[in-house]
């Protein structure tokens, strides 16, 4: 009996859960007797009782009566024909009747002296996974070692039969924690079932079930890219071989879904999850733990892609179900989920309701745990404990976080994100009672190692990407108590750490890239992910003796891990030399605060930006001193803030900017970036970089409000007369505070190129809100043109290169090709500009990096796919001034979360450019080649950020320019470099 390991996220237990239940009533109770029983009991042997197993069971019960009142039945047939009932009473998960059912199967065989057969082979595995589903692992593991001698006799080691039992005997390995003994036996069972499905056509549903557990187990090794390419290798084979509602494609499907948001790939897991979850919704009763299952993995991937809003009812209605069920989820399931549903009231703002749901998930820990040492309880006590100490209940907090920090430091490593969490908090308390200073030594040194090895190379580009997000409350933490106990370099540090996820830029997958190259560097990816799988798994076994408190066997890993991280640094910079771009878009240090303060010139500002679920902290630098400030802020009124402001940029698109722009929200968000220490002192700053995480780093900041607005938001003189931060500063982004790359400007003739206006479809203004199969992750050539062509894009482009001396190249229309790109050299072009969509990595699922959408090619080809990704932009030669990229994100700012641009910043310096001028959202053509030439000529006489700013200013000022005063005409365009 196969049986998926379901080891996602909350997952039901590993063999389904049983559910007690009375024996099995006799079969053959009497109905009308057909001649031909005898041929349909034969025919049941190999009938599929997984797929709607209900049905089966139904099926199955109606020939054993028919059977029973054929006095012809050979009562063989009859007793295997039962044990297909009891399979599909196991696929019911009515394991204990199943169980009962196969024994008296057996017997039955063993009294009659029934000859032994594959089919008897099977049926001893069925007793054994009924065993190890009810927990019995010694007696199960006898019945299943028994069936794969038994099926090696009989059938063959490269039998479908000989592949169960091996799968069975890795289920047993599973579950008494043996992992990594699993997976070998699985992979050799998956590769004998799908060469026999191959061959047969027969048992097609054994692959995708052996697949789903064989990505399971990888996951939970740490092996999170090699498990994405099994779960999507394994939905694949389902989608093209089982039918459309079959229990194991649909599981397939949630498999991978949630195998990607465990990685970290929410944008690509999302509509997976939301169309599996309505699979579940059609086949499977309202109440099923398996419905709860995929309503619970979409609200996890909808909640960590900041999508909170949509995730808070999918959370309640899980929680409900496990109420409702606690027979059939893991003991410390329905206090997890509670838990998330506090996370969520927090978010809301709603601190009575987080505290209530807080007390609730402990309660349940500790009712369903076996001890209170349990994760589960520690986990628990140490939330309620946080929660507590911000309502001002310390007393009540204090002997929880001692509980559950004793716990954890007996129970976990240095490193693990529990341990840490309930350091920040013991920090916190030593800083309130004013030690700051030994809250801050506290947490700096719980936090070194993870700092440490998150920008060592020789961690995993995409663990560090995981890490950084899973780790930035604490470096959030960590931030605010340096910068309270006066240790602003400590605090400068904290804020960049905090917002590394953003700034590492990472290719989301290279497992997936692997293809798109030649086979050196085929073959470095695939080393280079099978060391980084052994390095994870070296660390969790050196964990557990260090846990343990094995001195010999800890210093014996040390010395592994050590000479395994000096292979991964090889292995990194062997893919940095064959993989176009992978160093630039992955290599990030936090600039140290003495050197970014010494490269500031007088009224230059750093601004570094910090958020988390209680607020803002906000950094300011100057050459001559350093200031910092907090907002609290709930995040949900933060997300709330910004998406009005994007809502008034697109309506400004849609009208040509007679419609409002809501500059209440503007100047609220304004305050909340720089509150009154910040604010106070910005006044010598003409020229403020700032770096934001996130969506914030999507806002329009020249479009905020620095004092309460007047009269009404949709007339135009009223606008222009708004105290825009433009007007008091110049406003440029960083993507790093260490120093992009310097190179002097050329002289001599501004030359240009543009690209653009690929040949895609009807011409929309929200493009991305129409493209639904690119959204769902669809790239190819007709997906593409979903997208629509941007018909005042080859005028702009045309616009532009009119104002510009010496020779253009313009590649517009059906030569904006990546083919013709490529072959283009570009290096005499001092401006080079984009005019097309945007793409940005980790956004939308099958987007691994950023790209910019050129004309499809009716074949794609790993040359010409239609997307210049950020690895090719960075094999671009280029010596540019300026890269302006028009219209380039057409994504950002849906969520909190939203991914930065930072990775085709990072291509474009890459590949030979100064500065980038980019924008958030399309620009009119009219606006687009005024705002990018008199930016171009300005900065001949002015720094690049001035420039800038007055190029919008003239725009803005402009009665003229029809809707000029509106953001959305002025504001698109943000500034990298200087």
């Amino acid at each position: 009996m196969r049986k998926a390991l379901w080891a996602i996220a909350l997952s039901t237990a590993v063999w389904g859960g049983a559910v007690p239940a009375a024996v099995l009533p006799g079969a053959e109770a009497a109905a009308p007797g057909s001649t031909a029983a005898g041929a349909e009991l034969r025919e049941l042997r190999g009938y599929d009782t997984r797929g709607d197993p209900q049905a089966a069971l139904r099926h199955v019960d109606a020939v054993l009566a028919r059977a029973a009142q054929d006095p012809r039945t050979d009562p063989i047939d009859l007793l295997y024909a039962r044990a297909v009932r009891a399979r599909a009473l196991s696929s019911l998960a009515r394991n204990a009747e199943a169980l009962a059912l196969f024994r008296a199967v057996d017997a039955g065989l063993e009294a009659r002296k029934a000859p032994l057969t594959p089919d008897r082979a099977g049926l001893l595995l069925h007793i054994g996974s009924e065993l190890g589903a009810l927990g019995q692992l010694d007696e199960a593991e006898g019945y299943t070692r028994r069936a794969l001698d038994l099926a090696v006799r009989l059938a063959g080691r490269e039998s479908p039969e000989y592949a169960e039992a091996l799968y069975n005997l890795a289920l047993l390995d599973y579950q008494r924690g043996r992992q990594p003994e699993a997976i070998p036996k699985v992979v050799e069972a998956l590769a004998i079932a799908r060469a026999h499905a191959l061959a047969t056509g027969e048992d097609l549903d054994a692959p995708a079930e052996y697949g789903i557990s064989l990505a399971a187990l990888q996951l939970n090794v740490s092996d999170a890219e090699t498990a994405v390419v099994t779960a999507r290798e394994t939905a694949s084979w389902a989608e093209a071989r089982l039918p459309e509602n079959h229990r194991l494609r649909v599981s397939t499907a949630q498999q991978l879904g949630a195998i990607l948001s465990e990685a970290g790939q929410y944008a690509q897991a999302i509509p997976i999850l939301r169309a599996t979850l309505e699979k579940r919704r059609a086949i499977l009763p309202p109440d099923s733990p398996q419905l709860a299952m995929s309503l619970h993995t979409l609200a996890y991937a909808l909640d960590n892609a900041g999508m909170r809003t949509e995730a808070g009812p999918l959370y309640d209605r899980a929680v409900a179900i496990f109420e409702a069920n606690p027979d059939r989820i893991q003991a410390n399931a329905l206090a997890t989920m509670v838990g998330q549903q506090a996370r969520m009231a927090t978010w809301e703002g709603d601190p009575a309701k987080a505290l209530a749901l807080r007390e609730k998930a402990l309660a349940i820990a500790r009712r369903t745990s076996t001890s209170p040492e349990d994760p589960a309880v520690l986990g628990a006590e140490y939330n309620l404990a946080s929660i507590l100490f911000d309502a001002g209940r310390e007393a009540e907090a204090v002997p929880l976080l001692a509980h559950a920090r004793a716990g954890l430091m007996r129970s976990t490593a240095p490193g693990n994100r529990r341990r840490i969490s309930a350091a920040g908090l013991a920090a916190r308390m030593e800083a309130e009672h004013g030690r700051p200073a030994a809250g801050l030594a506290l947490l700096r040194s719980e936090l070194a190692p993870l700092r440490t090895r998150l920008l060592d190379r020789a961690t995993a580009r995409l663990d560090v990407v995981a890490m950084a997000f899973e780790f930035r409350a604490a470096f959030m933490q960590l931030a605010r108590i340096a910068l309270r106990s006066g240790a602003p370099a400590d605090g400068f540090d904290a804020l960049q750490m905090a917002n590394l996820g953003d700034l590492q830029s990472a290719f989301s997958s290279l497992a997936v890239l692997q293809d798109d190259y030649g086979p050196q560097a085929r073959e470095a990816i695939r080393g280079y992910l099978a060391l980084a799988a052994q390095s994870r798994q070296l660390r969790r076994a050196r964990d557990q003796a260090m846990i343990a408190a094995d001195a010999g066997r800890t210093r014996d890993l040390d010395g592994q891990v050590a000479e395994l991280d000096r292979k991964l640094r090889d292995a990194d910079a062997r893919l940095a030399a064959l993989v176009p771009g992978y160093r630039t878009l992955t290599a990030v240090e936090p600039a140290r605060l003495a050197d970014a303060r010494a490269r500031l010139r007088p009224g230059q500002g750093l601004l570094l930006v910090g958020s988390d679920e209680t607020g803002l902290v906000t950094q300011l630098v100057t050459r001559d001193a350093v200031v910092w400030g907090e907002a609290p802020v709930a995040a949900r009124r933060l997300v709330a803030l910004q998406q009005r402001l994007r809502a008034s940029v697109e309506a400004g698109l849609l009208d040509q900017g007679r419609s409002g722009f809501d500059r209440e929200a503007a100047f609220e968000l304004y305050r909340l970036v720089f509150p009154d220490p910040v604010r106070r002192a910005l006044g010598p700053v003409r020229d403020l970089q700032i770096l934001a995480p996130g969506s914030l780093s999507t806002v329009p900041f020249a479009a905020l409000v620095t004092r309460p607005p007047e009269g009404d938001d949709a007339d135009p003189q009223a606008l222009r007369g708004t105290a825009w931060l433009l007007r008091d500063r110049a406003v440029s982004v960083m993507i790093s505070p260490e120093p992009l790359p310097r190179r002097p400007d050329r002289t001599g003739h501004a030359t240009f190129a543009g690209i653009g206006a690929p040949v895609l479809g009807r011409p929309v203004t929200l493009a991305m809100r129409s493209a639904g199969r690119v959204r769902s992750g669809d790239l190819g050539p007709a997906a593409l043109r979903e997208l629509g062509d941007l018909p005042e894009a080859a005028r702009e482009l045309q616009a532009m290169a009119s104002r510009f001396d010496g020779a253009s190249r313009l590649l517009v229309g059906a030569q904006a090709t990546e083919t013709m790109l490529k072959q283009t050299p570009l290096e005499g072009a001092r401006v080079v500009a984009f005019a097309t969509h945007g793409l940005v990595g980790g956004s939308l699922r099958g987007i691994v990096e950023p790209a910019l959408v050129m004309t499809p090619p009716q074949v794609p080809s790993p040359l010409d796919d239609g997307l210049l990704t950020a690895s090719e932009v960075a094999q671009l030669r280029l010596d540019a001034d300026w890269v302006i990229l028009s219209a380039c994100d057409t994504s950002a700012g849906d969520s909190e979360n939203a991914p930065t641009y930072s990775g085709l910043a990072r291509a474009f310096i890459a590949a030979g450019a100064r500065a980038l001028l980019l924008s958030h959202w399309p620009v009119r053509d009219d606006v687009a080649a005024r705002l990018t030439l008199r930016t171009v000529e300005g900065a001949r006489r002015l720094s690049r950020p001035a420039a800038l700013r007055q190029a919008q200013l003239e725009v803005l000022r402009d009665p003229a320019v029809p809707g000029g005063a509106h953001p959305a005409t002025w504001a698109p365009f943000v500034l990298i470099g200087d």
